[in-house]
């Protein structure tokens, strides 16, 4: 089946695996094989960043874990699907990697897809809403050249520990937050551009973001755009479906897989 005729794509984003996983974890990431195994039958893959917990290249070796996620990849990409992945604050520095082993474009923290009939723009979403100071300051960290020289001064278990702690911080939001974010998502929305400033102009070149970080999972709309926040892989076991043109949110526990057959 040529990546042509697949009419899907499949977003997921905070899986937050970690590299000792509890029996709880290896449930998820268990469920998170079955759905890459989905996946074989799209088009496009997109991981939205912070699948996994922890993850630094340091120059001469890598660390270890992750061997039944990357596995699982690497069979998505043997059955055809294009794999795409945005960093989060707590895996940007895979993009290389990702790259290497993968194939995947290194995109900026912003980045254009077509996939699922539309044109997506892709966001984890760290740093979008001003929500926690805490993940504020880690993502300067690991984002800025900087951050990234000072991480390397760094012994390894020292880098882990401060990501460790700042996991603890990521939760499913509450019903007040869900509020909140869904509020400052709809004002963000609000204030993107429809058109160049040239009058007749084109439309910007995207019509749906699609985002990850927040933990909570909905839709907004505004002037024919639409945002999209993915709930993360973690109770519920949350991921996005466009297709045609459509947008749905599953949880892959409690819906009916989607219906991946190619175009005829």
């Amino acid at each position: 089946m040529k990546h042509d005729q697949r009419t899907a794509a499949i977003f997921v984003a905070d899986a937050h695996f970690h590299l000792h996983p509890d029996a709880a974890e290896i449930r998820r990431r268990d469920r998170f094989v079955d759905l890459c195994r989905l996946a074989h039958g799209a088009g496009d893959f997109v991981l939205l960043g912070d699948i996994f917990d922890f993850w630094f290249d340091y120059p001469h070796f890598r660390l270890r874990g992750y061997e039944e996620v990357l596995q699982a990849l690497d069979d998505v990409r043997a059955a055809g699907t294009a794999l795409h992945f945005v960093g989060g604050n707590h895996d940007v520095w895979a993009a290389e990697y990702m790259r290497e082993r993968y194939g995947c474009e290194i995109r900026p923290t912003h980045s254009l897809l077509q996939a699922g009939g539309r044109p997506v723009q892709l966001c984890h979403g760290d740093g979008m809403f001003k929500l926690d100071w805490a993940y504020g300051a880690f993502r300067a960290l690991v984002r800025a050249r900087v951050g990234v020289a000072a991480a390397k001064s760094l012994h390894p278990e020292i880098l882990f520990a401060l990501s460790t702690w700042l996991s603890g911080r990521s939760r499913c939001a509450t019903r007040d937050e869900a509020r909140v974010i869904e509020s400052r998502a709809a004002a963000w929305l609000a204030r993107q551009p429809i058109a160049a400033s040239t009058a007749g102009a084109a439309p910007a070149a995207w019509d749906l973001t699609v985002i990850g970080h927040v933990h909570h999972g909905f839709v907004t709309h505004d002037r024919g755009r639409t945002l999209a926040a993915l709930p993360g892989w973690l109770d519920p076991l949350g991921y996005g479906v466009l297709q045609d043109g459509n947008w749905r949110l599953l949880d892959f526990d409690r819906d009916p897989p989607p219906q991946l057959s190619p175009t005829e």
